[in-house]
Protein backbone atom coordinates (compact mmCIF):
# COMPACT_ATOMS: atom_id res chain seq x y z
CA UNK A 1 0.00 0.00 0.00
CA UNK A 2 1.49 3.35 -1.18
CA UNK A 3 1.80 6.17 1.39
CA UNK A 4 -0.12 9.48 1.41
CA UNK A 5 2.42 11.89 -0.42
CA UNK A 6 3.16 15.10 1.23
CA UNK A 7 1.80 17.92 -0.95
CA UNK A 8 5.02 19.88 -2.30
CA UNK A 9 2.89 22.98 -1.33
CA UNK A 10 2.17 21.95 2.06
CA UNK A 11 5.94 21.41 3.12
CA UNK A 12 6.83 24.92 1.59
CA UNK A 13 4.14 26.89 4.11
CA UNK A 14 5.59 24.79 6.36
CA UNK A 15 9.13 25.71 5.99
CA UNK A 16 7.78 29.43 5.73
CA UNK A 17 6.13 29.41 9.05
CA UNK A 18 9.59 27.87 10.31
CA UNK A 19 11.60 30.47 9.07
CA UNK A 20 9.31 32.99 10.06
CA UNK A 21 9.49 32.35 13.50
CA UNK A 22 13.31 31.97 13.37
CA UNK A 23 13.46 35.46 12.63
CA UNK A 24 11.17 36.54 14.76
CA UNK A 25 13.03 34.77 17.60
CA UNK A 26 15.75 36.38 16.25
CA UNK A 27 14.73 40.14 16.36
CA UNK A 28 13.48 39.84 19.75
CA UNK A 29 17.03 38.18 20.94
CA UNK A 30 18.94 41.03 19.35
CA UNK A 31 16.01 43.96 20.34
CA UNK A 32 16.42 42.94 24.03
CA UNK A 33 20.54 43.12 23.76
CA UNK A 34 20.01 46.78 21.81
CA UNK A 35 17.77 48.17 24.44
CA UNK A 36 20.00 47.51 26.98
CA UNK A 37 23.09 48.51 24.81
CA UNK A 38 21.41 51.98 23.58
CA UNK A 39 18.64 52.86 26.08
CA UNK A 40 14.89 52.82 25.21
CA UNK A 41 15.19 57.07 24.17
CA UNK A 42 17.94 56.17 21.87
CA UNK A 43 17.05 52.46 20.70
CA UNK A 44 14.58 52.75 17.08
CA UNK A 45 13.45 50.06 14.50
CA UNK A 46 15.70 51.83 11.91
CA UNK A 47 18.99 50.75 14.26
CA UNK A 48 17.59 47.08 15.13
CA UNK A 49 17.08 46.56 11.76
CA UNK A 50 20.63 48.07 10.91
CA UNK A 51 21.67 45.60 13.07
CA UNK A 52 20.01 42.42 12.06
CA UNK A 53 20.82 43.40 8.74
CA UNK A 54 16.82 43.40 7.07
CA UNK A 55 14.70 46.56 6.22
CA UNK A 56 12.46 48.38 9.05
CA UNK A 57 9.65 47.57 7.10
CA UNK A 58 10.32 44.01 7.52
CA UNK A 59 10.54 44.39 11.66
CA UNK A 60 6.96 46.19 11.04
CA UNK A 61 5.44 43.08 10.02
CA UNK A 62 6.06 41.43 13.51
CA UNK A 63 5.84 43.95 15.49
CA UNK A 64 3.87 47.10 15.31
CA UNK A 65 6.63 49.62 17.10
CA UNK A 66 9.15 49.85 19.56
CA UNK A 67 6.91 49.53 22.81
CA UNK A 68 5.51 46.66 21.64
CA UNK A 69 8.85 45.18 20.85
CA UNK A 70 9.57 45.79 24.43
CA UNK A 71 6.56 44.65 25.97
CA UNK A 72 7.43 40.80 23.82
CA UNK A 73 11.04 40.66 24.59
CA UNK A 74 10.29 41.10 28.03
CA UNK A 75 7.26 38.47 28.62
CA UNK A 76 9.50 36.28 26.57
CA UNK A 77 12.25 36.65 29.62
CA UNK A 78 10.24 36.25 31.72
CA UNK A 79 8.39 32.64 30.43
CA UNK A 80 12.02 31.86 30.46
CA UNK A 81 12.72 33.12 33.85
CA UNK A 82 9.05 31.36 35.43
CA UNK A 83 10.11 28.46 33.91
CA UNK A 84 13.54 28.07 36.05
CA UNK A 85 11.53 28.70 39.37
CA UNK A 86 8.88 26.70 38.41
CA UNK A 87 11.18 23.43 37.89
CA UNK A 88 13.39 24.73 41.07
CA UNK A 89 10.45 24.71 43.22
CA UNK A 90 8.92 21.43 42.31
CA UNK A 91 9.87 18.42 44.15
CA UNK A 92 11.26 17.35 47.35
CA UNK A 93 9.67 17.74 50.71
CA UNK A 94 12.23 19.82 52.32
CA UNK A 95 10.86 23.59 51.98
CA UNK A 96 14.23 25.08 52.54
CA UNK A 97 15.81 23.10 50.26
CA UNK A 98 13.08 24.06 47.89
CA UNK A 99 13.49 27.65 48.59
CA UNK A 100 17.38 27.66 48.50
CA UNK A 101 16.90 26.17 45.05
CA UNK A 102 14.65 28.61 44.14
CA UNK A 103 16.91 31.59 44.75
CA UNK A 104 19.81 29.81 43.23
CA UNK A 105 17.55 29.93 40.00
CA UNK A 106 16.54 33.17 40.68
CA UNK A 107 20.16 33.95 40.51
CA UNK A 108 21.78 31.95 37.69
CA UNK A 109 19.12 32.82 35.32
CA UNK A 110 19.84 36.91 35.94
CA UNK A 111 24.04 35.83 35.79
CA UNK A 112 23.29 33.84 32.49
CA UNK A 113 20.97 37.06 30.85
CA UNK A 114 22.59 40.04 32.35
CA UNK A 115 20.74 42.11 29.19
CA UNK A 116 17.23 40.06 29.96
CA UNK A 117 17.73 40.74 33.60
CA UNK A 118 18.02 44.22 33.25
CA UNK A 119 15.15 44.91 31.32
CA UNK A 120 13.06 42.50 32.88
CA UNK A 121 13.83 44.52 36.60
CA UNK A 122 15.82 47.66 36.46
CA UNK A 123 14.10 49.02 33.06
CA UNK A 124 11.23 51.14 32.89
CA UNK A 125 9.31 49.06 35.34
CA UNK A 126 6.24 51.36 35.82
CA UNK A 127 5.87 50.62 32.32
CA UNK A 128 6.68 47.03 32.11
CA UNK A 129 4.09 46.17 35.04
CA UNK A 130 1.31 47.49 33.29
CA UNK A 131 -1.05 44.31 32.00
CA UNK A 132 -1.86 44.17 28.66
CA UNK A 133 -4.97 42.81 27.67
CA UNK A 134 -7.13 40.67 30.02
CA UNK A 135 -4.38 37.76 30.61
CA UNK A 136 -2.16 36.91 32.71
CA UNK A 137 1.12 38.87 32.46
CA UNK A 138 4.33 36.59 32.38
CA UNK A 139 6.03 38.98 34.58
CA UNK A 140 3.39 38.35 37.32
CA UNK A 141 3.11 34.49 37.34
CA UNK A 142 7.34 34.48 38.21
CA UNK A 143 6.32 36.24 41.38
CA UNK A 144 3.73 33.77 42.16
CA UNK A 145 5.99 31.03 41.93
CA UNK A 146 8.00 32.65 44.79
CA UNK A 147 4.95 33.70 46.96
CA UNK A 148 3.61 29.87 46.76
CA UNK A 149 6.67 28.33 47.78
CA UNK A 150 6.61 30.89 50.71
CA UNK A 151 3.11 30.32 51.53
CA UNK A 152 3.63 26.52 51.98
CA UNK A 153 6.89 26.70 54.06
CA UNK A 154 4.64 28.79 56.52
CA UNK A 155 1.38 26.02 56.15
CA UNK A 156 3.69 23.43 57.38
CA UNK A 157 5.72 25.86 59.59
CA UNK A 158 8.76 26.01 59.13
CA UNK A 159 9.09 29.59 58.05
CA UNK A 160 7.74 32.33 60.16
CA UNK A 161 7.07 36.13 59.16
CA UNK A 162 4.10 38.69 59.45
CA UNK A 163 2.70 37.06 55.97
CA UNK A 164 3.35 35.14 53.09
CA UNK A 165 3.91 38.35 50.69
CA UNK A 166 6.60 39.80 53.12
CA UNK A 167 8.57 36.69 53.23
CA UNK A 168 8.34 36.94 49.46
CA UNK A 169 9.52 40.35 49.33
CA UNK A 170 12.36 39.68 51.43
CA UNK A 171 13.71 37.14 49.55
CA UNK A 172 13.03 38.74 46.39
CA UNK A 173 15.15 41.71 47.52
CA UNK A 174 17.87 39.68 49.03
CA UNK A 175 18.12 37.82 45.06
CA UNK A 176 17.73 40.83 42.81
CA UNK A 177 20.62 42.65 44.89
CA UNK A 178 22.99 39.70 44.53
CA UNK A 179 22.44 39.78 41.15
CA UNK A 180 22.44 43.64 40.25
CA UNK A 181 25.75 43.57 41.64
CA UNK A 182 27.20 40.86 40.25
CA UNK A 183 26.32 42.17 36.74
CA UNK A 184 27.16 46.28 37.45
CA UNK A 185 30.11 45.83 39.92
CA UNK A 186 33.33 43.96 37.97
CA UNK A 187 34.77 43.12 40.93
CA UNK A 188 31.86 40.28 41.66
CA UNK A 189 33.49 37.31 40.04
CA UNK A 190 31.79 34.04 40.30
CA UNK A 191 33.73 32.82 43.60
CA UNK A 192 32.35 36.48 45.06
CA UNK A 193 29.02 36.03 43.52
CA UNK A 194 28.38 32.22 44.81
CA UNK A 195 29.78 33.32 48.57
CA UNK A 196 27.49 35.77 48.76
CA UNK A 197 24.70 33.62 48.00
CA UNK A 198 25.39 30.95 50.44
CA UNK A 199 25.95 33.73 53.11
CA UNK A 200 22.55 35.49 52.31
CA UNK A 201 20.59 32.20 51.98
CA UNK A 202 22.29 31.68 55.89
CA UNK A 203 21.09 34.83 57.02
CA UNK A 204 17.74 33.80 55.75
CA UNK A 205 17.48 30.73 57.13
CA UNK A 206 18.49 32.10 61.07
CA UNK A 207 16.09 35.02 60.71
CA UNK A 208 12.61 33.02 59.02
CA UNK A 209 13.16 29.44 60.39
CA UNK A 210 10.31 28.45 62.70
Amino acid sequence: MDRPRTDKRTIIRRRQKEQKEELRAHILRTAGQLFVELGYSNFSMRKLAERIGYSPATLYVYFRDKDDLLFLVVDDAFMRFTERLEAAASGGTDMWERLGRLGEAYVTFGLEHPAYYQLMFMWRIDYLMEPQGIQKIPRVQAFDVLLRTVRDAMEQGVLRAESPETASDLLWAAMHGIVSLSIQMPMFNQQRTEKLMRHAMEMLYKALHS
